[in-house]
């Protein structure tokens, strides 16, 4: 089987880096990935450093599809996988003037919600061949906004490699060190990008009001907004715990920063799906995260983890408090919680289910 991952984006998220892994995963399951990116982009580098062959779309005579139909021929494809809306059209027409005609995937990473029912959209979701969800809600969602059917939309969560966690978690007070962490503290953490959604100043405000003793505030994430940034240090100021707070840039190595952890929060203001929950999850963190979007899809409330409303500091903090005080709840929800990446989302395991998804589009009539 021939794939052909388009990733002609230029930005470089989440939604970016997991087609390129499921690309990877392609390579490593005896499949034939090509990847399609964007000339000098971090999508392209991060490409090469798995090692995956690439192709650059080019525009010939400002219509970006006519270059990829050339990729579909040249290559052979069998199918397509497009994980954004706005390359849909490119991978259709692409399809439409090539001689080759893969079956046509879009793998939705991203929760919409917008209505789609217009004539151009109707063209392009009767059109496709099936579509990868993360999660029930999202497949509810899509087909209540799209006229796609039922029958094409599957859901398939991502997978983390849990065994790799888990063997950081000895390493904790090595692992500190590394990050500049000190061996002493009750260390909360937060890993994510730096912008409003993310609620990073929710988390700061819960933590002002939680007041717990030897306590750190750990944020980790690519700064997407500089004035959002600026005002939470700010804000950290004149909640006067701009000592105890820390940020961190973007790591790949989340396996040792989530062991520095001793407890895990996610304050998105909604969130799709929400993998570093399950990375921490997969670390045998108590965690605390909005009960928003995909989220209590995870997060069983008061069994592997406590959810709490968007921007709700006061409920935050309380649970926080109570994870500080009561070491023998988190220790369980820690451990329920790794059960339960066990069984629903250990990574080869959703990898599998990933291309058997694949084949059956590809070979259904």
């Amino acid at each position: 089987m021939k794939i052909c991952f388009l990733v002609n984006l230029s930005g470089f998220g989440g939604l970016e880096i997991q087609t390129i892994l499921r690309a990877k995963d392609c390579f490593d399951v005896g499949y034939k990935p090509i990847v399609v990116v964007r000339e000098n982009t971090r999508s392209e580098r991060f490409a090469k450093e798995l090692k995956l062959p690439i192709e650059n779309l080019k525009v010939v005579n400002s219509f970006e599809f006519t270059h990829l139909a050339q990729i579909f021929k040249r290559h052979s494809i069998d199918l397509c996988i497009v994980p954004k809306t706005n390359l849909l059209p490119i991978a259709l027409l692409g399809r439409k003037f090539s001689n080759i005609k893969p079956k046509i995937i879009f793998y939705q990473q991203m929760q919409s919600g917008i209505r789609k029912k217009d004539p151009y959209h109707n063209l392009i979701y009767k059109n496709l061949d099936g579509a990868i969800v993360l999660t029930s809600i999202m497949a509810k969602m899509l087909i209540e906004t799209t006229n796609i059917p039922p029958k094409k939309v599957f859901v398939v969560p991502y997978g983390v490699d849990w065994e790799k966690f888990q063997k950081e978690k000895p390493n904790k007070v090595e692992n500190r060190k590394l990050f500049e962490i000190p061996e002493n503290k009750f260390v909360i953490g937060c890993i994510g990008r730096v912008e409003p959604l993310k609620g990073q100043k929710t988390l700061l405000e819960a933590f002002a009001k939680a007041n717990i003793p030897n306590s750190i505030l750990v944020f980790a994430g690519t700064i997407d907004d500089q004035k959002y940034f600026k005002n939470l240090k700010e804000k950290a100021k004149s909640l006067k715990i701009a000592e105890q707070v820390i940020f961190n840039e973007f790591t790949f190595n989340v396996p040792k920063l989530m062991s520095v952890f001793d407890v895990f929060v996610m304050p998105s203001l909604s969130e799709t799906f929400g993998l570093v929950l399950i990375e921490a999850m997969a670390s045998s963190l108590p965690v605390i995260s909005t009960n928003a979007g995909g989220v209590p899809e995870i997060v069983d409330d008061k069994i592997n983890g406590f959810l709490f409303e968007p921007e709700n500091s006061e409920q935050l903090s309380q649970i926080l408090t109570l994870f500080y005080n009561d070491k023998d709840l988190a220790n369980r929800l820690g451990v329920n919680a790794l059960e339960k990446v066990k069984i629903k989302f250990d990574y080869q395991k959703n990898v599998s289910k990933f291309f058997e998804v694949c084949e059956e589009i590809l070979f259904r009539k």
